[in-house]
């Protein structure tokens, strides 16, 4: 039931996707950021779950990849200040849920300062009267809002868990050629990358947002 992404040159430890479908597929697709997916998914969605329940799930199913036990969703994986696992304080860790399906991110503290991952249905449809609470002026130019939309909610993760001056809203932040930063804090300078993931006739839409420790 799950997809993970384990982004082999970068040092995060993977991100699991779960949905709870009837027929299980797995397979492994490629991208030119050497991050490997492997997809394994059912096909008809469930409401059985609840969104915690997905998203913990995955972030489980990460964490027994590294060689840990859970034995409980609620006690094993409390989260402080949503990035940080207070069993396992040496990981960083990111959330994220839609509907029918649930993700998490994980890398260790040693490579990693912030992270932060977004997921949705790419069926999901975005006003473009919207725009003016996401864009920037100096973002790159996407013509998918849902794709932008995406990536400046895992980029909020990753630089909401910093010191920030003011207000951050996601207007501040500016996507540019697969990076991140806001001017309040532009040392803060991470990459980003959207990436679409079917699922038979369903589509989730990805996003992945890191703050790696060698850029600050």
């Amino acid at each position: 039931m799950v997809p993970s992404v384990a982004c082999i040159s970068s040092g995060i430890i993977g991100a699991s996707l779960v949905n709870f479908k009837k027929r299980i597929y797995d397979k492994f697709l490629p991208t030119e950021q050497h991050v490997y997916m492997k997809i394994t998914h059912e096909v008809q969605i469930s409401d059985t779950k609840d969104t915690f329940t997905n998203s913990r799930e995955a972030l489980k199913r990460l964490l027994e990849k590294e060689g840990h036990q859970i034995h409980g969703l609620k006690e094993d994986l409390e989260l402080v200040n949503f990035q940080n696992l207070k069993h396992f304080p040496q990981y960083l860790t990111s959330i994220s849920h839609t509907r029918g399906a649930g993700a998490s991110l994980l890398a260790l503290k040693k490579d990693y300062l912030a992270l932060g991952i977004d997921i949705e249905w790419s069926t999901r449809v975005m006003k473009s009267e919207a725009q003016r609470f996401f864009r920037h002026p100096e973002d790159s130019l996407y013509p998918n809002d849902l794709e932008l939309w995406t990536m400046k909610e895992a980029a909020f993760k990753a630089l909401a868990t910093q010191e920030y001056p003011g207000v951050l809203v996601l207007s501040k932040i500016i996507i540019q050629d697969g990076f991140f930063w806001s001017k309040e804090r532009p040392e803060l300078k991470g990459v980003v990358e959207c990436s679409r993931q079917r699922f038979d006739n369903l589509e989730l839409t990805v996003s992945l947002a890191s703050i790696p420790r060698s850029s600050t």
